[in-house]
Order: structure tokens, then sequence, then C-alpha cells
């Protein structure tokens, strides 16, 4: 009878209740300052990949339009400036052999060709910094234009709300995987790490995967376990066991 009610205590020693949890959560905030004209809240409680909050980028889009045709142009300046260079150096070139030609006329001659080029390396350094100016612009619209890969817990603006910096924007949660926290007493934590889990009743392919050394803050005389694994319904309390 005692060895009967051994095996009982043996049994059901480490057993523990565990909520299930999203294996991670995390906050999308806003890197850009700017008022909201689109937030899609019908997107909350699912998985949804795609645009879910705009922030106004009207003036940003503009701007970006008047750097492209500016590109553009300088372009095409920059190409007409190769070929009056080109035609300045040839010149220059000829002039420089020819007995003909005085010191000073090749000097005005040289003097052309090295103007050209200074020309064309100013041209070139404008154009540097338009293609600067429009990579910083389309960041900046990709920042006003926030998208999700994920399930969303909760969009945390409004359409015309205006947002800071660092405002959250969106929940996400990781549901590829569950999470269970249980709280262990710290003379049976050493017992239970080569045991297998069961989940109400029933083996499962969880694993251990974090275990904290330090007693929890709130459950003092506990460690806190981070067991993963999927197939659980998120938020349902479950009964976990460590059995050999």
């Amino acid at each position: 009878m005692k060895k009967f009610l051994g095996l009982i205590i043996g049994v059901f020693l480490f057993a523990f209740s565990a909520r299930v949890e999203p294996y991670d959560t995390y906050i999308i905030k806003s890197s850009i300052a700017g008022s909201v004209v689109f937030c899609d809240k019908k997107k909350e409680a699912g998985y949804y990949k795609g645009l879910i909050v705009k922030i106004d980028d009207n003036q940003e889009k503009i701007e970006l339009n008047k750097l492209l045709n500016q590109k553009k142009f300088l372009q095409e300046e920059i190409e007409n400036q190769k070929e009056i260079l080109k035609r300045k150096f040839d010149t220059y070139r000829r002039y420089k052999n020819l007995k003909t030609k005085s010191v000073e006329e090749k000097n005005i001659k040289f003097y052309d060709y090295i103007a050209a080029k200074n020309q064309l390396i100013n041209l070139k350094n404008q154009l540097n910094g338009i293609n600067a100016s429009i990579e910083k612009l389309k960041d900046t619209i990709n920042k006003k234009n926030i998208k999700v890969n994920g399930y969303v817990d909760k969009v945390l603006v409004n359409k015309g709300d205006y947002v800071a910096p660092g405002t959250p924007v969106v929940e996400i949660d990781d549901i590829s995987l569950v999470k269970l926290n249980v709280y262990v007493p710290l003379e049976k934590i050493d017992k239970i790490k080569n045991k297998k889990i069961y989940i109400d009743g029933k083996k499962r392919d969880f694993k251990i995967e974090k275990i904290w050394k330090v007693p929890d803050d709130k459950y003092i005389t506990s460690y806190k376990l981070e067991i993963v694994g999927k197939g659980l319904k998120i938020g349902e309390i479950v009964n976990v066991e460590f059995k050999n």
C-alpha cells in the first residue's frame, strides 16, 4: 500500500497549471512624425500581411517627384557636358603641339578644358546630392507606410491621430509557436530537467527553452520555466506535468 501511494505521489509530484501564450509579442513603433490617414482595425485578431497604418506622406511624394525630374534633367546635362569636355580636350591637344600658336593661346585652350572638367565634376556632385535626397525621401515614405506580417493583436492608433517618433502603432503576436510559463519550486528544478512533458494528460512535443536562474520576483520560492511548442489554443489554461 505504501509503495502504491509513493507511485501516485511520484506521478503527480511535478504538476503545474499554466496559461497558453503567444511565443512572442512585439510592438511596432512609428519612426516618423505625422498624421495617421489610414489604419485598418478590421485586421485585429487575425493573421495579416500588408499595409495596416499609413502616415500622411503627400508632401514627401511631391518632393520626391520634384527631385526625380531634377535628376532626369541633370543626367542629360551631364551627358552634354561630357561631350563638351571631350571637344575642349581635343582642341587643347591640337593646340599644344602647334608651333604656330602662342603660349597664351595654348593656355586659353587649356583653361577652357579645365573649366569644362570642373563643371562636369560639379554636375556629378549635384547628382550625388540629389540621389542621396531621393533615397532619404524613399526611406521616409516607406516608414510612413507601416506594413505587418503576423498575427495582429491590436492597432494602437486611430485615423486622425498625430504620432511622434516612438509612438506605439501596432501590437503583433508571434503565434508560430506557443509558450507556457511554469513556476517550479527551487528544490524541484533539477529533478524535472530531463523528464518528458505531458499537457492535460497527453505527452506533447514541448521543450524547456528557458530556465531563469534566480527566483521569480512574484513567486519568490520558485524558478520560472518557459516551455515552448505547438498545437495549443492561446488563452486556455492547461495542466503541465513532468514525468519519466
